[in-house]
C-alpha cells in the first residue's frame, strides 16, 4: 500500500484564490463581522456556518481571499488567517478544484500540517481504517466516508484548540449538480451542507454562493448571512475588473 500522505499530495486538491496578492478594497467592515461571528461560534445555539453572498463582481472571493492571506491593514490587525484551518477556492478554470475527492484529500493535507490541531490528528490518519480510507481509489469510490474517517470524526474527537477557527471554501456553487448515486453527496456543496450540523462547536464553516443559486443557497439557510451585495460598483476597485466572482 502506498504512503497516504505521498497519495494526498500526488491527488489532492488545495487550490489557491486566483485573487491571491491582489490589494483589498473598502470591504473592512465584512472582516469585522466575520470575525464577530467566529468569536460567538462556540456560543450555545450559534449557527455552525456563515454564508457569504452577492451578485458576480460583489466581492465574494476577495472577502475569502482575504481572509486567507490579507494584504490590508485591517485584514492583518484582524488575525484571520491564524484562525483558518482550511480552505478550498473552486475554480471554473481549474476543474481539479471541482472534484469531491480531490478537495476531500486536498482537506486532510491541510489538516495534517495545521499547528493548531492537536497531534493526535497525525495518529489517527495512521490507524489502520483511516489510512485504507484515504487511498485515492477508495476516496473515490465513496468520498462522503473518507470525509467523515479522516475529518469530521477526528475533529469531533481532538481537543479543542484555543481559540475557535474556521474552514473556507469560495465559489461553493460553481459547477454545481445533484449527485446521481443515492445517499451519496455529488459535490463540494452537497457534502458540506450534510455534514454543517454535525461540525465541533470550535469550528465554523464559511462559505461563497453567488445569491441568484437559490438551489445551494437553501442548502445552507441555517447559518448566518453576510452579503456582499450593498458595496457600491466604484467601492469594488480593480481586483474585480473583467472577472466574475
Amino acid at each position: 500500500m502506498s504512503d497516504p500522505q505521498d497519495q494526498m499530495s500526488r491527488f489532492g486538491s488545495s487550490s489557491s484564490s486566483l485573487l491571491q496578492g491582489r490589494r483589498f478594497y473598502c470591504r473592512e467592515w465584512a472582516l469585522e463581522k466575520l470575525q464577530r461571528c467566529l468569536d460567538a461560534r462556540s456560543l450555545p445555539g450559534q449557527a455552525p456556518g456563515l454564508l457569504v453572498t452577492g451578485g458576480p463582481g460583489a466581492g465574494k472571493t476577495a472577502l475569502c481571499t482575504e481572509v486567507v492571506w490579507p494584504t490590508s491593514k485591517v485584514g492583518r490587525a484582524v488575525g484571520l488567517a491564524q484562525r483558518c484551518l482550511a480552505s478550498h477556492f473552486c475554480q471554473r478554470e481549474d476543474q481539479r478544484s471541482l472534484v469531491l475527492w480531490r478537495f476531500v484529500l486536498g482537506l486532510v493535507e491541510q489538516l495534517r500540517a495545521s499547528p493548531v490541531l492537536s497531534p493526535g490528528y497525525q495518529d489517527i490518519l495512521n490507524s489502520p481504517s483511516v489510512a485504507s480510507a484515504l487511498e485515492p481509489l477508495s476516496c473515490q469510490r465513496d468520498p462522503d466516508d473518507t470525509f467523515k474517517r479522516a475529518v469530521l470524526g477526528p475533529l469531533l474527537d481532538l481537543p479543542p484548540p484555543a481559540q475557535t477557527l474556521m474552514l473556507v471554501v469560495d465559489s461553493l456553487d460553481v459547477e454545481h449538480g445533484p449527485s446521481d448515486r443515492e445517499g451519496k453527496s455529488g459535490s463540494i456543496a452537497e457534502l458540506l451542507a450534510a455534514n454543517q450540523h454535525l461540525l465541533p462547536g470550535w469550528l465554523l464553516l464559511v462559505c461563497s454562493i453567488r445569491r441568484h443559486n437559490k438551489a445551494v443557497c437553501k442548502m445552507f439557510s441555517g447559518g448566518a448571512g453576510l452579503s456582499c451585495s450593498f458595496q457600491r460598483p466604484e467601492f469594488l476597485g480593480s481586483d474585480h475588473r473583467g472577472r466574475d466572482l
